[in-house]
């Protein structure tokens, strides 16, 4: 019998994740909203959201956690403004994806040295 290997799409990418990906996205999600954490809400339940590069996911490593009014409601109100599809508008107001990334990172790191 041939030994079981992680299966593989039709461009040879990896489908799944490894244990450590599947760690940090629920280690974003039990953070919640960074950009709600940011502006003084407190924890907000989250969806993962995965940094882009040329319209294509960095990787399951490279991922903030944003409400739904944050992340894809497509308001762009004095109060929200949604990444999708206001990118640019949301990265004046609240920080570029790569600064909130490193704040997550650095939250989700000091909670996993305490």
């Amino acid at each position: 019998m041939l030994p079981r290997t992680m299966p593989v799409s039709k461009s040879r990418h990896r489908i799944g994740m490894t244990k450590a990906e599947k760690g940090w996205m629920a280690a974003v999600a039990e953070l919640g909203c960074i950009v709600c954490k940011n502006e003084g809400y407190g924890f907000v339940p989250c969806c993962v959201h995965h940094l882009l590069s040329g319209g294509q996911r960095i990787g399951h490593l490279q991922t903030i956690g944003l409400c739904y009014s944050h992340h894809a409601s497509g308001v762009k109100t004095a109060e929200f403004c949604s990444r999708h599809p206001w990118v640019r508008e949301f990265e004046k107001r609240y920080g570029t994806e790569e600064s909130l990334l490193k704040q997550t990172q650095g939250l989700i790191n000091d909670t996993d040295a305490a």
